[in-house]
């Protein structure tokens, strides 16, 4: 007999970052590698056990946003400025959706941004970004 499941990781954390990061940012949002002069990439990093219950399990998700500027060149404070801008209001966005639902259910449970790494690419110096770390939970019912 074939069992019942559905992709959590994907389904209520990654698909509902990225509905409320695109509904906020003009910018896009992808899943592989960051593209043009701004964009912002998801990128699943861990998955682990809550708790397990008597109907099923409390999870925890960890996902990293990164959000990437192509300065042109033109590295100076308002280039440092828009990135640092981009991540304070995507700390706001998690912190205002700490318990998202849509649709009448609950999709994740107490967001939060736990860490902003901000970096200047080795390669290539026009490129800034700020990668976030984000954990959030879910209730599983089986």
């Amino acid at each position: 007999m074939a069992i019942t499941y559905e992709n959590v990781i994907y389904d209520r954390c990654i698909s509902s970052l990225h509905t409320l990061i695109a509904d906020e940012f003009s910018v896009p949002v992808y899943f592989d590698e960051h593209e043009g002069n701004q964009s912002f990439v998801i990128t699943p990093v861990e998955d682990s056990l809550g708790e397990l219950l008597a109907n099923g399990q409390s999870r925890n998700y960890t996902i990293n946003i990164s959000y990437q500027l192509d300065s042109g060149g033109n590295y100076s404070k308002n280039s440092v400025r828009q990135v640092a801008l981009i991540a304070e209001r995507l700390k706001r966005l998690i912190f205002n959706n700490k318990n998202y639902s849509s649709g009448g259910s609950r999709q994740f449970y107490n967001a939060e941004v736990n860490t902003v790494e901000y970096l200047r690419n080795e390669d290539d110096d026009n490129l800034l970004e700020a990668s976030m770390e984000v954990s959030m939970s879910t209730l599983e019912i089986v």
